[in-house]
């Protein structure tokens, strides 16, 4: 066999095996779209090479003709897993981009020409030869050059966007430079092979796909990985390996953290100790002077390789912003807190006093402004009331005093509160059905808040001139269940749900219509539910259902 011609062969053989050959490492790649993107380039290069080798050995001239338009279908294959994997590397979204479908088309408009070229020829023409050696040689057309010259075109907006990551990551990224200079140095003797005799007209960048891949999958992995995770990010980034040494970083990081230059494969705490500190405890912290202060939080990402954690990926995120916020909102509700407070005290004082007058009015008043007085206690016990649901309303919302459930004694809860209830409404009929159980619910002290609610609104938003209310508890495996039925008007289905929530209040209701979306809320911080059935013959029944407090033990 010729020389040239063995060197041909073994060059584009070799290009296939190291291709294939890198696949099992291509399939380890976390990232989905760029191991799609490179096990596609890797496997579309080496068949073109294959269809290559085939063209320069295959016995007939047939055979040698359909290997060539093998390799040249796979080689425009290659262009478009190359751009994909350029564009999912860097952090873009190719399965998202502008025109995908017409870039599809066009691709497979190209294809069906070079399948259709023995009808019209356009790409290419064969004709024996023995220059340089004796093979089928090919003579392009100008759909050829005009195909070549759009595909680098593509090709090179990968280059672009590979080189623009390189340059924005804070490691060395020389080596992986090198390689992409390499990837695209065979395009040379593509161009120049009409010209120059000891070459073929074919496209010659197999070999450099084959260098890519063995250095990027085998000899600079780790680089090839860390530039990766931390140029891809506008927010400061930092790649540790297992024993937090840096790895790499971006330029945003070593912007806040100047210590990070030059600390490539250093230990993070002898590099940083406050920043490595912080990797144990990712809180928000302050940088900068007052008045130019920003807030940042770190984000610790792990990266594992079965079981073992390789390396790790932080992530220090910018919350300034969120920060004032939270700052603001912090006020805010302080100031909200301490007008709730003086407002109740001065209510409850005031009806207090409103109250206190009306009872010594009592024995002056004849029988006819009897009902109005009784009418102006009621509504002052409702004021004084009402400010304590508020209380215990504002309580709930608050993260500083949400109650925390733990094990709460249902029947003491819910027989104070019958009491209480009967004391304030004495002309409405109280009735337990059975006897209350003694299992321990989870709850809290503000338990009784959702009985004092429920058993006020059976008798306050009740329209019947006597009435009455039913209340039956009843233990199951892992719940109790308390349920509260009135005589009243009922609920109609389409407000069952509507009722529970803020600001909304039954039917012909003088109320405030936060108190069952107090109950509502107080019921779910317990773990448990409310719901609204219909009562026979009339009237509607509230559903507790409390978690008990050894459900599961």
């Amino acid at each position: 066999m010729d020389s040239l011609l063995l060197a041909h062969v073994g060059i584009f053989a070799v290009s296939a095996v190291a291709c294939l050959l890198s696949l099992p490492r291509a399939f380890r790649i976390k990232h989905p779209g760029t191991r799609r993107g490179l096990i596609g380039l890797l496997l579309a290069v080496a068949l073109w090479s294959l269809g290559y080798v085939g063209y320069l050995v295959a016995p007939t001239d047939s055979l040698r003709l359909t290997a060539y338009t093998v390799g040249f279908i796979f080689a425009f294959v290659a262009v478009a897993a190359w751009t994909y994997f350029c564009a999912a590397y860097t952090g873009r979204r190719p399965r998202q981009a502008p025109y995908r479908r017409a870039m599809v088309g066009v691709f497979l408009l190209f294809v069906g020409l070079k399948l259709t070229n023995p009808l019209h020829h356009l790409y290419f023409t064969t004709e024996w030869t023995t220059d340089p050696f004796p093979h089928l040689a090919i003579q392009h057309g100008l759909l050829y050059w005009v195909t070549l010259g759009l595909s680098y075109a593509v090709i090179a907006v990968g280059f672009f966007m590979l080189l623009d990551r390189f340059y924005h990551t804070g490691t060395d990224s020389r080596p992986l430079i090198a390689l992409a200079v390499v990837t695209g140095l065979p395009a040379v003797a593509t161009i120049l092979g009409e010209q120059v005799d000891w070459l073929l007209p074919l496209m010659y960048e197999p070999p450099g796909v084959a260098v890519f891949a063995v250095g990027t999958l085998f000899v600079y992995v780790r680089r090839f990985e860390a530039v990766q995770l931390t140029g891809g990010s506008d927010a400061p980034a930092v790649f540790l390996d297992r024993d937090e040494r840096v790895r790499d970083f971006n330029q945003a990081a070593a912007t806040l953290f100047p210590a990070l230059r030059n600390s490539i494969g250093q230990p993070v705490d002898a590099v940083d100790p406050e920043f490595a500190a912080r990797l144990d405890d990712p809180g928000v912290f302050a940088t900068g002077p007052e008045g130019e202060r920003r807030y940042y939080q770190l984000s610790v990402s792990p990266f594992t390789s079965g079981s073992v954690t390789t390396g790790q990926l932080v992530t220090i995120n910018d919350v300034t912003e969120q920060e004032a916020y939270r700052r603001r909102l912090e006020e805010k509700t302080e100031q909200l807190e301490a007008l709730n407070r003086v407002v109740r005290h001065d209510i409850r004082n005031d009806m207090a006093v409103i109250r206190g007058w009306a009872e010594t009015l009592s024995p002056h008043v004849d029988e006819e402004g009897r009902d109005a007085l009784d009418r102006v206690l009621r509504k002052s016990d409702h004021v004084i009331e009402l400010t304590e649901t508020v209380r215990e309303f504002v309580e709930s919302l608050s993260g500083e005093h949400a109650p925390e459930p733990a094990p709460t004694d249902l029947r003491r809860h819910l027989e104070t509160e019958l009491e209480a209830v009967r004391e304030t409404f004495p002309d409405a009929e109280f009735r337990v059905a059975g006897d209350i159980p003694t299992a321990s619910v989870l709850g809290g002290e503000m338990l009784s808040s959702v009985f004092r609610n429920l058993l006020g609104n059976a008798v306050r938003h009740n329209d019947s001139s006597a009435p009455e209310v039913t209340v039956e508890a009843t233990e199951h495996a892992d719940t109790v269940e308390v349920r509260v039925a009135d005589n009243g008007p009922g609920v109609p289905d389409d407000q069952k749900e509507r009722i529970f929530g803020k600001g909304e209040k039954g039917l012909d209701s003088p109320g405030s219509g936060i108190g069952l979306y107090l109950v509502h809320t107080l019921t779910e911080q317990f773990g448990g539910e409310v719901r609204i059935e219909d009562n026979e013959p009339r009237g509607a029944v509230f559903v507790v259902e409390l978690v008990k407090a050894d459900a599961g033990a």
